[in-house]
């Protein structure tokens, strides 16, 4: 299995997603597969009319009928990425994609009773706070209420992902160990990661127009504070804190954002810079030189990550187990 880069290697993805402020994040968090259902649904055959209380699945005494199912599908199915031309054989992978999720789900659901495993109100609202800080004014209710219906339904669904954690956590993460010299053996195997080049931070401002760019430009100018004025009238999510870009490398931001912020003196405000997002001003708030990071610096990061990926390597065996235990029957012929 391909290493997962670290922090310090993966900012480039991270900075181009600030960039790109103008989509909001979806929750996919919550929901594994979300991104593989993004192929049409195609209806049944006429003459293979299937009732909707048919059961297509059976997970010990749990039924899941094809009312269930197919609710789901469309749930989990993205709109306005369809694919009209969408293959049999794919549409067919894709519902024993959701099959195999239905199984995993019951199965790990069985076993937070047994363990006697529960999430409160407090925990479906604390996550439920975090989720809603990466969306701005009626967003989160919309995309709450196009997906599911109503914000219960959503809440019945936050309470299962949690509790799948919990019993994840319980079961595999809590009883697993990655040892020092371990890190330390990753991470002299994977010294160039850990070459950090020159990097700034940098405060952005973005409008619409050019106008009123050039109006944001000469309040800067006469000493207005920038993390203030982005505050206020930034268009990208970074404006709520005060425009902060963060710290970034070369290539990470487009070009003819670097082109202006790495010969940037420190305190000083760019031009305005017309991108496809909109006009921006610029500030360098801070510099670092190249430097090669030492184990101690990244050896938390390391450890995490490779627990990580033992965590999923012993997820795969132990349902691998509760499969092969549980009474399972799929009627893939009426999906």
């Amino acid at each position: 299995m391909k290493k997962q880069r670290l922090e310090v290697s993966s900012k480039k993805q991270e900075v181009r997603s600030k960039i790109r402020f103008c989509l909001l994040p979806l929750i996919s968090c919550l929901l594994p597969l979300f991104l593989l259902f993004t192929a049409g649904c195609k209806k049944h055959e006429e003459g293979n009319v299937v009732s909707q209380s048919a059961v297509v699945i059976m997970i010990n005494d749990r039924e899941i009928t094809y009312g269930e199912f197919q609710d789901t599908f469309k749930r989990l199915f993205i709109e306005g990425e369809t694919n009209a031309d969408v293959k049999d054989e794919e549409l067919k992978n894709l519902k024993m994609a959701l099959v195999n999720q239905f199984i995993e789900e019951e199965l790990m659901s069985e076993e937070a009773k047994k363990l006697a495993l529960d999430v409160s109100d407090q925990e479906i609202s604390r996550e439920l706070e975090e989720i809603k800080k990466e969306y701005t004014g009626d967003a989160f209710e919309s995309a709450i209420m196009t997906k599911y219906g109503s914000m219960e339904k959503w809440k019945e669904e936050l309470k299962k992902k949690i509790l799948i954690k919990k019993v994840i956590d319980k079961v595999i993460t809590s009883v697993l160990e990655v040892k020092e010299i371990d890190a330390r053996k990753y991470y002299k195997e994977h010294i160039a990661d850990y070459k950090v080049s020159e990097q700034v931070r940098a405060r952005m401002i973005v409008v619409k127009t050019e106008e009123e760019a050039n109006q944001v430009r000469e309040k800067l100018k006469k000493g207005e504070s920038f993390a203030k004025l982005a505050e206020e009238v930034s268009l990208s999510p970074e404006g709520k804190k005060g425009g902060d870009l963060g710290f970034f490398g070369k290539g990470d931001m487009p070009k003819e954002f670097e082109d202006v912020v790495f010969s940037l003196p420190l305190g000083k405000l760019s031009q305005v810079i017309k991108t496809a997002y909109g006009y921006h001003i610029f500030m360098v708030v801070e510099k670092r030189g190249a430097k090669d990071l030492k184990f101690p610096e990244v050896k938390d990061q390391i450890i995490n990550m490779l627990k990580k990926e033992k965590s999923d390597t012993e997820f795969q065996i132990w349902m691998k187990e509760l499969k092969q235990k549980a009474r399972i029957e799929v009627k893939e012929e009426l999906l």
